[in-house]
């Protein structure tokens, strides 16, 4: 990666560290680890992305940006959605993209209400879950806003089976098609 996309990282990384005592982004114990724990996790799926058709990606269960935001800085000629409810932490994710010069949009909706909305249910290249909900679930919030040839790619933790119809990409990852 470019010196760029590695400034925009520890930007984002000290923007967490700031935030994250308001806002409830991580656990304490995880800022000490952020850039190994979560940008650098986050950034597996990166040659995933990169391989996806052309068009949007969507994060889901965005929080505190994670995978979202590091595949949005190291792929930023994707438009990117991060979808997050939670107000706070939808605050957090726009100070992120004023303060980095980011261009995604932040929606505050739920997946399930985002997969009955025109605007985002079938129209993703990719979509992405991190510690959104167990595999299965979190694969049938993935689905419904693919577009046909999108790529869903679900991060899964060490003892977590492949949901139905997934592939395993690399370990700890597994792609869902819609």
């Amino acid at each position: 990666m470019d010196e760029t996309v590695d400034e925009r990282l520890g930007a984002y990384a000290e923007l967490v560290r700031k935030w994250a005592p308001r806002v409830n982004l991580i656990a304490a114990g995880d800022l000490e680890h952020l850039e190994a724990r979560h940008i650098e996790d986050s950034l597996r799926a990166l040659p995933l992305v990169t391989e996806a058709p052309e068009g949007p990606g969507i994060d889901l269960g965005s929080g505190a940006g994670l995978p979202g935001v590091p595949l949005a800085i190291a792929e930023p000629g994707r438009h990117w959605r991060m979808l997050e409810p939670r107000a706070k932490r939808a605050a957090f994710l726009e100070e992120v993209a004023r303060e980095l010069g980011l261009t995604y949009e932040v929606i505050r909706l739920t997946a399930q209400e985002a997969a009955h909305d025109r605007a985002f249910a079938r129209v993703h290249a990719v979509a992405t879950a991190r510690a959104l909900a167990p595999p299965e679930e979190a694969a049938s919030l993935l689905r419904p806003l693919l577009a046909p040839d999108g790529v869903g790619i679900l991060f899964l933790g060490a003892d977590a089976a492949l949901p139905e119809g997934a592939e395993a990409a690399v370990p700890g990852l597994a792609i869902i098609g819609p």
